[in-house]
């Protein structure tokens, strides 16, 4: 049996931006999360399929591939929320390994095309508030993406890393 206190919950309308309450910043500028995963990765508390990593850049599977050989590029430093807070070597450095990520793609998958996507701020549809590019290649015409449900497996994403890391480029 539900409680009051709880229907009353589930009928509430949601609550203005003004009125939620305080959390992690979500817009431009705000207190970096440390707790992010993509922070949590980069400090090795959890697992990653890597494609690529040097100095500045890491490149790894998303948890869920948009497409077969989706891959994510994320700066190292820890404290970036977004592009904005990126140096211009940083900058530079997340385009190289994306140009290096199709060129992979290619190679690896056959792709005949890529999208770059890079959000800033939740209104962009940032979710994860630690700068990232999606590389998601293309192989013929068909646009659909897979949805947030299709997780794969980690041996599913071993496996791709493993594909795009033998074609990943040299220069």
């Amino acid at each position: 049996m539900r409680s009051v206190a709880g229907l009353v919950l589930l009928l509430s309308p949601p609550l203005a931006a003004a009125q939620q309450p305080a959390g992690p910043a979500r817009g431009l500028t705000g207190a970096y999360d440390a707790g992010n995963p993509f922070a949590r990765i980069l400090r090795g508390e959890l697992p990653v399929s890597k494609v690529y990593e040097d100095k500045t850049v890491l490149v790894f599977m998303p948890l869920t591939m948009a497409k077969p050989g989706h891959v994510l590029i994320i700066p190292k430093r820890l404290g970036v929320r977004n592009l904005l807070d990126l140096t211009p070597a940083e900058l530079a450095a997340c385009m190289v390994a994306a140009q290096k990520a199709g060129r992979a793609q290619m190679a690896a998958l056959g792709a005949t095309g890529f999208q770059i996507r890079q959000n800033n701020g939740s209104d962009a549809g940032q979710e994860v508030f630690h700068p990232h590019v999606h590389v998601i290649p293309f192989v013929g015409p068909d646009k659909a993406l897979r949805t947030d449900a299709d997780r794969n497996t980690r041996a599913e994403l071993d496996a791709m890393a493993a594909r795009l890391r033998a074609a990943w480029p040299k220069d």
